[in-house]
């Protein structure tokens, strides 16, 4: 493997030293655990590339994450095939995947079959896999986005490092907005934030809006709490029949779509808004409220 450039180095060492950075507060991401191992990867440093791995592999099957499971499977088979110890972590990851695939896609696990390996598959996991729910749930929804862009070629080395950054130092100040990338973004003067905002359009399948084109939506905006929407990128603009038609600033984020739902009670169909749309609209619903 071809040294990498040393331009493209440094941001890559950059980009580690941040991931571990984000791991000291969230060791448990499977995301940044993710990005770390691949980081490590490209900067030749197996035996940390290793090391990580099989911490998202500890993480992994705690969080019973059946798609970063088959990552981790693939990585095995890739970096270490025929070592004794990877051996065994594939069987445990596939043990994981067998008591998955027999709860089926609602988690049922009731029945003896499915009940009895559960326990014992998950039990030399350790942790929750970070998925709790608030703020940390949408920092790991950002997080992935972020991840997701740089993959897409979306953002360079050096803006995803940036990103990186600021969300984890604005995540710890109250905002009077949500903190998300394309927040962040848009406060760094992106460049390409249009083709961006069409990219994430076309790959989730979810419109892009202007909520500017919509009178008198500061009343519908507040069928979801003020600080609901001062900290999640979510935020209803509009109804069809008794649905609600919801600007959002993470159309990866599905657990932000569930709990709106939760909290008004109807159906929620996303449309992709800009970061400075939502805040003018979050600024004329407060103006009502008050």
């Amino acid at each position: 493997m071809s040294e990498p450039k040393k331009d493209s180095r440094e941001e890559l060492e950059q980009s580690a030293i941040m991931l571990e950075q984000i791991l000291e507060v969230m060791p448990d991401d499977l995301f940044t655990l993710r990005a770390l191992y691949e980081t490590s990867l490209k900067l030749e440093h197996p035996e940390k590339a290793f090391e990580t791995l099989a911490r998202l592999d500890d993480q992994a099957r705690a969080a019973q994450n059946v798609d970063m499971i088959d990552f981790i499977i693939n990585q095995y088979n890739s970096i270490a095939e025929g070592s004794s110890e990877v051996q065994g972590r594939i069987m445990r990851l596939e043990e994981v995947k067998n008591v998955l695939d027999l709860m089926g896609p609602d988690g049922d696990a009731s029945s003896p079959v499915a009940a009895q390996p559960a326990a014992a598959a998950f039990a030399d996991g350790g942790g929750d896999g970070g998925g709790g729910g608030g703020g940390n749930a949408r920092m790991e929804a950002e997080m992935a986005l972020a991840w997701d862009l740089f993959q897409d070629e979306q953002l360079s080395q050096e803006e995803y490092s940036n990103v990186l950054h600021d969300l984890t130092e604005m995540s710890s100040h109250a905002m009077g907005v949500p903190v998300t990338v394309l927040h962040i973004l848009h406060d760094r003067q992106f460049g390409r934030m249009e083709r961006l905002l069409t990219h994430l359009c076309q790959k989730n399948e979810v419109p892009i809006m202007v909520l500017s084109q919509f009178e008198d939506n500061e009343e519908i905006g507040q069928q979801l709490p003020l600080e609901f929407m001062s900290r999640n990128g979510a935020i209803p603009f509009a109804h069809v029949g008794d649905d609600l038609l919801l600007g959002v600033l993470n159309p990866m984020d599905k657990e932000l779509l569930a709990e709106v739902k939760t909290l008004c009670g109807r159906q929620c169909h996303p449309y992709l808004v800009a970061p400075e749309d939502y805040d003018q609209q979050l600024e004329k619903i407060k103006l009502a409220v008050a």
